[in-house]
C-alpha cells in the first residue's frame, strides 16, 4: 500500500516568521544596527535603555500638582 503525499499542503502550515531585519534598531550611540531586543550594544558597549519621555513628563507634571496642593494647605491652615 502506498501512501500518496500531496506537497501543496505543506504551504499552509508554514508560519511567517518574519524577516530578521525587521527587528533591528540603530544604537542611540554608534548607530549600528543591533537586534531590538539587545540591552547592550555589541558594538560600542553602551547600553541601550528605550526612553519614554511621555512619562517622565506626566511625572514631573503630577510633582508640581502635589507640590502645589501642599503649599496651598499649609497657606490656608496658617489663615
Amino acid at each position: 500500500m502506498t501512501v500518496d503525499y500531496d506537497d501543496s499542503l505543506d504551504d499552509e502550515w508554514i508560519e511567517d516568521e518574519g524577516d530578521p531585519e525587521d527587528d533591528v534598531l540603530a544604537c542611540p550611540s554608534c548607530q549600528a544596527e543591533v537586534h531590538e531586543d539587545t540591552q547592550q550594544c555589541p558594538y560600542c558597549g553602551d547600553w541601550i535603555i528605550p526612553v519614554d519621555s511621555r512619562g517622565q513628563s506626566r511625572r514631573l507634571i503630577w510633582s508640581i500638582v502635589v507640590v502645589l496642593l501642599i503649599l496651598a494647605l499649609a497657606l490656608i491652615t496658617i489663615f
